[in-house]
């Protein structure tokens, strides 16, 4: 069995106590012991390198593989010299990362849209050389998940829905060519959600820092700052019934704030 923890949206500089609920997960992590901790977004609130010194500093306790990607909170250059500890690409190009664990490889995209006179961009969008690199990496035939911020599906939240992934259909078409991805993770719809592209799973992560609620909960405000702090246990089990061999099962974990 391969366990893989997917976090999201840790949006560290965001108010106080969000680092509480980030040392809550961490804590579990120790716990549980899963063979990869991944973080598909969204770890800084405003983009800061304050903000990454004290995301290295929480999860630094973490002493397993620990893979991260950006979101729209982002901002890339920041995130990749204070969090990543590299130049960024030349040209505001993306930051993009393969990696790989006991056989089992993920595939880092970045979809975020950098900001127009200093203004953020919600939306996301894969660029020509991610989706070239994505394509060129996809030749190895090893249990693969595709990882990103923005989910490429709609999934019922209307706010949401219009800051998703734009034009998703060469990521789409370049997944359902490949049958060794298992799935597709993703963050930044704080719920925790299951849908399927490309014919296999898509898996949203929870989210560390809030709660988007659905129409009808009666929140007062789109955005829930209280309530349970959650993240996803993906667990790749061998299964000879499988097509692939495999089997996929997520458990969500929503722990006390």
């Amino acid at each position: 069995m391969f366990t893989i923890a997917h976090v999201t949206d840790t949006h560290f500089g965001n108010r106080a106590g969000v680092r509480a609920r980030n040392e809550r997960v961490v804590e579990h992590l120790t716990t549980l012991r899963p063979d990869v901790v991944l973080i598909t977004g969204d770890v800084a609130d405003h983009g800061l390198p304050e903000e990454y010194a004290e995301a290295r500093e929480v999860y630094g306790s973490w002493d397993g593989p620990l893979f991260w990607l950006p979101g729209n909170h982002d901002v890339r250059h920041a995130y990749a010299r204070h969090l990543l500890g590299i130049e960024p690409p030349a040209g505001d190009g993306p930051v993009l990362g393969a990696h790989e664990s006991n056989g089992v490889r993920f595939l880092m995209l970045d979809s975020l849209v950098s900001a127009v006179e200093g203004d953020r961009i919600d939306h996301g969008e894969l660029s020509e050389t991610s989706l070239q690199w994505l394509r060129a990496e996809l030749a190895d035939d090893r249990p693969t998940f595709v990882c990103l911020h923005h989910p490429p599906v709609t999934i019922g939240v209307d706010f949401m829905d219009k800051i998703r992934l734009r034009d998703p259909d060469s990521l789409e078409e370049l997944i359902h060519a490949h049958p060794h991805v298992v799935a597709t993770l993703v963050g930044h719809a704080h719920g925790m959600i299951t849908s399927t592209f490309a014919g296999r799973p898509l898996l949203i992560g929870g989210a560390v820092s809030s709660m988007i609620p659905l129409r009808g909960e009666g929140y007062a405000k789109k955005i829930v700052n209280e309530g349970p702090v959650s993240y996803a246990l993906h667990l790749l089990l061998d299964d000879d019934r499988a097509s692939t061999g495999r089997r996929l099962v997520t458990h969500w974990r929503a722990l006390a704030d």
